[in-house]
């Protein structure tokens, strides 16, 4: 039975700039973004009462993000509470989200949003500055009065649309089985629409940014496709893509159900995805749109385990960038060096590997938490797809989601689903790098004649090959396990070894230094810049990484 409600507050972390919890860790800055104090946000609610009139007890709990409602009897299983909740909400100027700038809004957190009752319990933690959203799956029917000018994208299908006498106009939108409801609107915003798979994808988007719209829509119809193939349908009528003002780039980058904002906006969790940014708009656009398979659909916990949302997203996003856009296309310039995609999650991860991805959000701070939930899981679960080949990856991702789908899976459900599809324990994966923070470098340490010596730096163990080049021009591919830290491979009846790598394909995107993979047994410079002309940017990003220690 239950004995009381909890919902969360969200816009209540944006009273001041020092009194909430969210504030407090943000230091008052969040995504490069500073809360302008003349314009904060709040929850207020002024009532709630039963169906019948009668009036119910409500009290601000922690730093106000959360709020208890005493039941006047406890709800048994399988009965039915009715509340009316009166309720008044101020959006900040754009900051964490969710907010106003001059005409645009972007409406989100702004209702009291129920907790999750998981095991017996309510499920529902203060607003922290790391911490995304939990919540759990219902049905809205919700109705928005805005003046006639202005255009609107929301959560949901519009299903009719009234002209008022005092110039405003009334949109009724239904969404089905959705965790959330969010919306956007601005006089200034002109749509554009394809439709995919039976999705109506729908783009809103400024006039300033109209070049933006074959771009959008190309990256948005090849998200929609790809993932349905890879994972399962997108199980909505409507995909709705919200354009931000340059000026609200806070608003940007963010995912709700059957509405996403895009932007350009820093996927690092760093601050670091400045200059020239040739895919940008692309990426964020796709990993927002990863997020309706893996958020609003596959509900995870993002307070708890945000590496799970985030890490799979990511994941789906790499994925996705590589086999429609190539992977050398350039998302990031930093000093001169350009970065795709994967480099510059590998460069994040090489700043402090030893941080593990499982963890609550509040107990990362900003930098690490974009290791562990971005950087890490990325090169993570790539590597367990290199490991285990794509088709079983392909099936572990499907068959979680298939599994898990409208409802709010774990960690172990996840282990659970993996080690079942591709046949084999993975504690190299979740023991060493999702609970633990085992490292690994791999390298050659001798090359003789007819022997050669390769060495595992660090705690973590994962299958590799070794590659051996003769003289006499041919080449064998050697398997070995990596469990022993030293291996030596003798080839008394083949010519005389000319080099050897280790992992040649560079299938262990979490090894640390790829530069000591390959070793010459005579260092010409031909055979020189045979093992390491690929590995170049590989050292750069290294130096970068110990840079960043």
């Amino acid at each position: 039975s239950i004995h009381d409600v909890i919902f969360h507050l969200y816009l209540n972390a944006f009273r001041d700039d020092h009194s909430s919890i969210f504030m407090q860790e943000a230091g008052p800055s969040h995504r490069g973004f500073s809360l302008d104090t003349d314009h904060p946000g709040w929850t207020e609610v002024t009532s709630i009462h039963l169906e019948d009139g009668t009036p119910l007890s409500f009290e601000l709990i922690e730093d106000e993000t959360l709020g208890r409602l005493e039941l006047p009897h406890p709800i048994a299983p399988g009965k039915t509470l009715i509340l009316e909740i009166d309720f008044k909400a101020q959006l900040p100027q754009v900051f964490a989200r969710t907010g106003f700038y001059e005409d645009f809004f972007m409406v989100g957190q702004w209702f009291p949003k129920l907790g999750v009752w998981q095991n017996d319990q309510w499920n529902a933690y203060p607003f922290h500055a790391n911490s995304e959203f939990f919540a759990d799956f219902g049905d809205y029917d919700v109705r928005i009065t805005v003046p006639e000018q202005y255009v609107i994208a929301a959560t949901g299908l519009p299903v009719s649309s009234t002209a008022n006498e005092d110039g405003t106009q009334t949109t009724q939108f239904e969404a089905k089985g959705v965790i959330d409801f969010a919306w956007s609107a601005s006089p200034h915003f002109k749509q554009s629409t394809r439709k995919v798979d039976g999705t109506e994808i729908v783009y809103v988007y400024l006039p300033e940014h109209e070049f933006t719209v074959e771009r959008v829509l190309y990256a948005a119809e090849t998200a929609v496709s790809h993932f349905g193939d890879w994972y399962g349908m997108y199980p909505y009528p409507r995909l709705t893509i919200v354009d931000v003002p340059d000026q609200a780039e806070g608003a940007g980058g963010m995912e709700y159900p059957m509405l996403v904002a895009a932007g350009l906006a820093d996927l690092t969790g760093l601050g670091i995805m400045k200059g020239r940014l040739d895919r940008l708009l692309e990426t964020v656009t796709v990993h927002e749109i990863a997020h309706e398979w893996w958020y609003a659909v596959v509900a995870f916990n993002e307070a708890e385990e945000p590496w799970l949302d985030e890490g799979i997203t990511d994941y789906s996003t790499v994925r996705l960038m590589d086999r429609v856009y190539g992977p050398n296309d350039t998302v990031l310039q930093l000093g001169g060096i350009e970065l795709d995609y994967l480099q510059m999650r590998r460069m994040e991860y090489l700043a402090d590997p030893l941080v593990p991805m499982y963890g609550k959000a509040w107990d990362f701070d900003q930098i690490n938490y974009g290791i562990a939930t971005y950087s890490k899981p990325v090169l993570a679960l790539s590597t367990l797809e290199n490991v285990v080949g794509e088709q079983t990856m392909l099936e572990i991702m499907s068959t979680f989601f298939e599994q898990y789908k409208f409802s709010h899976p774990t960690t172990q459900d996840f282990r659970s689903v993996a080690e079942d599809v591709a046949g084999q324990k993975l504690d190299w994966f979740f023991d060493g790098l999702v609970y633990g923070d085992d490292v690994l470098n791999y390298t050659v340490t001798s090359v003789n004649e007819h022997s050669l010596t390769v060495e595992r730096q660090g705690e973590l163990i994962i299958p590799t090959e070794v590659e051996v080049t003769f003289e006499d021009g041919t080449t064998e591919m050697t398997a070995w396990d990596g469990v022993q830290d030293e291996m030596t491979f003798d080839y008394p009846d083949r010519a005389s070894i000319r080099q050897a790598e280790v992992d040649p394909h560079q299938k262990i995107l979490v090894d640390l230094q790829w530069s000591d993979n390959g070793l010459s047994r005579r260092m010409d410079v031909m055979s020189w810049l045979a093992v390491s002309a690929r590995l170049l940017f590989q050292i750069q990003d290294f130096l970068l990484g110990q840079g960043g220690l």
